[in-house]
């Protein structure tokens, strides 16, 4: 079996720790309390996926689609992600092929190297995009378009190491999604989108108007910004006619997790949504106020909007959780993974959202998860639209979950072929 490297950010790395030492009660950590144990999480009601504003019963895919969904999004946009404002001169994109390799990885695909520039009055941006096709497809193929923290050249590929083999750079098994007639895209998260309060060098501040150095308390924020790279790639992709625009799943791991989430409620042209260790602003209930809670991602000064400051110690005052944002990407398969190290992201908090949407799902006669009780360890349920699993490990990718993303898309892209 391959070796898979697991990719770990730096609060994954201190997850792994805290979990081998405190595991029971709270822990103190950047200088105030941490809840890491079931025990310990305040009892809370959610909001009603099903019931409006107005207070009327949602019954139908319609109503859901028209009024409630809506409704949610406007909510999730305005109290958390924080919504993309009106630029004063429209911001135009720019696609520049930089290079087209036919013979990469001994023959087996096509890579190409596509920069995205993003510019207006205001200045501009630019985004790097790493494309691997197979080369033995007689039509366009479906892809899955990964958003990673590393390097996008796409240069690097193990070609010696057995263990490792056809594994690219940023740890993608590459040679698993060409043997499923799988393409591969890669996109750097926040390449376009700095952690700076000004944004002075994001791509938010081509959205300024006047004399604006700082965005509103409603205007979007890191995540949101690293969401707007996922459409802007898309947009490439129904240039490309190697590739089937309506089979493109997308994938982002933590940070990028949250954005992968609200880029997939966002944008309908997204097929397949993948969660990895989203946490906190992803998957995970905030409500539950469990390891990576409102108060601490909001230390972090733009990662969400201003107003998400204001319910902070009152996560029961939020008119959404997290379990509506996900009902928000039905009908759309959906797919959420947790670590069962991984208490930072809050595992329980991801699985219990996935059910709390699960209404929705079966509003359109598609199955999800039927019962509270979180599933045992390395069991994916397979086949169903709202799918979850736990895996051992901690904050990271494991060739276990790229299994299982790859027979979700297999599935779901080819089941009415």
């Amino acid at each position: 079996m391959r070796k898979i490297k697991c990719t770990l950010s730096l609060i994954g790395v201190t997850i792994v720790f805290l979990n081998s030492t405190q595991t029971l009660g709270q822990s103190k950590e950047w200088g105030t309390e941490v809840i890491y144990s079931e025990l310990q999480v305040p009892k809370f009601d959610l909001p009603d996926l099903l019931v409006t504003v107005e207070g009327n019963k949602v019954t139908s895919e319609e109503e859901w689609m028209n009024v409630r969904r809506p409704q949610i999004m406007a909510l999730l946009a305005t109290t958390i992600y924080g919504r993309v404002p009106t630029p004063e001169a429209p911001v135009k994109t720019r696609f520049e092929e930089l290079e087209v390799d036919e013979n990469f990885f001994d023959g087996r695909c096509t890579r190409k190297l596509v920069k995205a520039t993003f510019s207006n009055e205001r200045g501009s941006v630019a985004m790097n995009m790493a494309i691997f096709l197979p080369n033995n497809s007689e039509k366009p193929v479906p892809v899955l378009l990964r958003m990673g923290f590393s390097d996008v050249t796409g240069k690097n590929i193990e070609m010696k190491n057995i263990q490792e083999y056809g594994q690219l750079g940023n740890g993608t098994p590459l040679v698993d999604f060409l043997d499923k007639g799988f393409g591969v895209v890669c996109i750097k998260g926040g390449e376009i989108v700095k952690d700076e309060v000004s944004f002075k060098n994001s791509i938010h501040k081509l959205f300024y108007t006047g004399t604006q150095s700082l965005t509103k308390a409603d205007e979007w924020g890191v995540i949101a910004g690293i969401s707007y790279q996922f459409s802007r790639t898309m947009d490439y992709i129904e240039t490309d006619a190697a590739i089937d625009n309506d089979r493109v799943a997308i994938v982002g791991f933590s940070k990028l997790g949250k954005s992968t989430l609200w880029a997939g409620a966002q944008d309908t042209r997204f097929a397949i949504v993948l969660s990895q260790n989203s946490g906190a602003a992803g998957a995970a209930l905030w409500r539950r106020k469990f390891g990576e809670n409102l108060e601490y991602i909001t230390r972090f000064p733009r990662w969400l909007c201003g107003n998400a400051n204001k319910y902070v110690g009152k996560e029961n005052d939020l008119p959404i959780d997290q379990h509506m944002l996900l009902a928000c990407i039905a009908p759309r398969p959906l797919y959420v993974v947790s670590g069962i190290n991984d208490l930072w992201a809050d595992n329980m908090g991801e699985y219990l959202s996935a059910y709390h949407a699960t209404p929705v799902y079966n509003l359109f006669g598609l199955e999800g998860q039927s019962t509270a009780e979180r599933p045992r360890i390395n069991e994916p349920a397979a086949n169903r639209a709202l799918s979850y699993h736990v895996r051992s490990g901690a904050h990271g990718y494991q060739q276990f979950d790229w299994d299982q993303y790859i027979k979700f898309m297999d599935f779901h892209f080819n089941k009415n072929k």
